[in-house]
């Protein structure tokens, strides 16, 4: 079968500075850094179809390796790979190099974020750090995204982490993700929301981003409420991401391959190596989609987006109903004509 990435990501380090009270990596004891030969090898497996695909440095944490950074997009640009760049990082560790990377190889930036700095450093800690990297961020005009991973220690604080975004004017958009029930969070001291708490926290996540998007000059967009609306118009249910085709990829730094960045390491979905990869492996997530007996008698039936494959493995039937209470209440209350599109980030 002849291979089609379309997102590959890349661990830099399984390495990190931070310890999120949630973080589906586990521990790691010895941590690796990948080689250029690693990372080289990897693209030219995603390059194989020659269709355009997304390359996103992740970990651990990928800015303990800058250099890595550098040498990675130096060579996407230099081969005219057609690709764009992403990267995911908790903020802490930014400087000047780092901007300079990231303007000068047009990296899309992505801020792992959870609530306002009080909350942030209770669940990941280094909340002074990050605070300092947006700034700097700010100050060079960069823009970036926040990722929000929503449980029930912050669902009541999404309002105020929008707050705190609206002080940075490069801040263009912002997601939720469901908590994932693999490494740190099964071990009890974080935990998923009722659905109550969510639908009453998302909410006022709503009327807050509203009301600061009506002074902004640029508006912050909220991911899941374009997925809605993109969905809806079309009419057809959605392809949540791209592991559900198979076409995702992740590879960690010794060259093991898996469907995604929240199953590397898991030998349930290991898939070769770059070596030798496995193709028809990472095929295996995609059946792992969000569907239930209540379906049909959802609004959104006729264009549902669906839900991470990985989450609804990892956390049965948990991550179905929160999905549900998140899509519900945003076509109930999210103003879907004033959600605009944004393509680059749809799979992000």
């Amino acid at each position: 079968m002849a291979p089609v990435v379309r997102y590959l990501v890349l661990w830099l380090t399984t390495g990190c500075n931070l310890n999120c009270a949630y973080c589906y990596r586990g521990e790691d004891n010895s941590p690796q850094l990948m080689s250029v030969k690693v990372a080289e090898k990897a693209l030219r497996l995603a390059a194989t179809s020659g269709l355009p695909f997304h390359v996103q440095l992740a970990g651990g944490e990928p800015t303990l390796a800058t250099q890595m950074i550098y040498d990675i997009a130096r060579h996407v640009r230099a081969s005219s790979l057609p690709a764009t760049l992403g990267l995911q990082t908790n903020g802490t560790l930014i400087n000047g190099r780092f901007i300079d990377i990231v303007r000068h190889f047009d990296i899309q930036l992505g801020i792992s974020l959870d609530g306002p700095p009080e909350v942030q450093e209770i669940i990941r800690g280094g909340a002074k750090e990050t605070l300092r990297g947006l700034r700097l961020l700010a100050d060079n005009g960069i823009e970036f995204r926040v990722t929000t991973v929503v449980t029930d220690q912050n669902v009541n604080y999404l309002s105020g982490l929008v707050l705190m975004l609206a002080g940075f004017p490069n801040a263009r958009g912002i997601g939720l993700d469901l908590l994932v029930t693999k490494g740190r969070a099964t071990q009890g001291s974080i935990c998923h929301p009722s659905g109550e708490r969510f639908r009453a926290g998302l909410i006022e996540f709503l009327r807050t981003l509203e009301a600061t998007n009506a002074r902004r000059e640029f508006p912050i967009q909220f991911r899941e409420l374009e997925r809605v609306r993109r969905t809806m118009v079309a009419q057809e249910p959605g392809a949540y991401c791209y592991a559900c085709r198979g076409e995702s990829m992740a590879v960690l730094p010794d060259g093991r391959i898996y469907p995604c960045s929240q199953t590397a390491g898991d030998p349930q979905f290991a898939s070769g190596t770059v070596e030798k990869p496995c193709w028809e492996r990472l095929c295996e997530l995609g059946d792992h989609r969000l569907h239930g007996t209540s379906c049909p008698s959802c609004p959104l039936e006729i264009g549902c987006p669906g839900d991470c494959p990985s989450r609804q493995f990892y956390n049965d039937h948990i991550s179905k109903s929160l999905a549900c209470v998140m899509y519900k209440t945003l076509w109930s209350h999210g103003n879907l004509a004033h959600s605009q599109p944004s393509p680059r980030w749809m799979f992000a």
